[in-house]
């Protein structure tokens, strides 16, 4: 674990259930307070006394441990497919294996995933920052495929409800095939027995698990 810091499997589920509840507004889970307590942390510096707020301390945790289990289900989803049984369970498993600096070898195969399968953020890494690229990500952008390049819509990235109901209008679904046309001057591409158009926008917004 990175900085010295091992942390324990229910340490990190702690964490990732603060996080929620703080970064993004979840409730908090019954007898997490009792849990805090148990595993002393206010005392290690990760929680302030008498709240169930993270410490700086405790975020820089958190955040690695929500971005590890984030990854973790990215990576059984869209290597396995959405359909994968258990997928949640196996995360939870995996995650704890994503040492530092295998998580970001993870993050640059899948080509820097923005969200995991619930649609929920994934925190970005120095290699997102960097942009790097490793390997060749087994998962990337309609906007980066070549023309004749093609696979399986691996998940839908668009923040806003109008561009994921423009999807859903030409009926582009995760689990669909999908292949680039032309690229310029708009991106073509072909799902199912129709073509359409977009723009790179648009485009960046539809993640791709290319044919093997």
């Amino acid at each position: 674990m990175a900085h010295g810091v091992e942390l324990t499997e229910a340490e990190q589920e702690l964490l990732e259930d603060l996080w929620q509840h703080q970064m993004e507004g979840r409730p908090v889970t019954e007898g997490l307070h009792e849990d805090l307590a148990a595993h002393a942390f206010v005392e290690k510096g990760w929680v302030l006394a008498g709240e169930t707020k993270l410490t700086e301390a405790g975020q820089l945790l958190a955040r690695r441990a929500i971005r590890r289990h984030r990854l973790a289900e990215r990576l059984l989803t869209d290597l396995m497919g959405p359909a994968r049984e258990r997928a949640e369970e196996d995360a939870c498993v995996l995650e704890h294996s994503l040492i530092e600096g295998l998580d970001e070898r993870v993050c640059t195969f899948l080509g820097h995933p923005t969200v995991c399968p619930h649609g929920h953020p994934i925190p970005q890494g120095e290699c997102c920052a960097k942009a790097s690229r490793t390997v060749d990500p087994v998962v990337l952008s309609l906007a980066r495929l070549k023309p004749g390049e093609g696979g399986t819509i691996a998940y839908l990235s668009a923040h806003e409800s109008g561009d994921l109901q423009k999807f859903l209008a030409m009926g582009v679904h995760p689990g669909d095939d999908i292949a680039v046309v032309r690229q310029t001057p708009s991106i073509v591409f072909r799902c199912g027995h129709s073509q359409f158009a977009i723009d790179r926008h648009m485009a960046e917004q539809v993640y791709v698990r290319r044919d093997s």
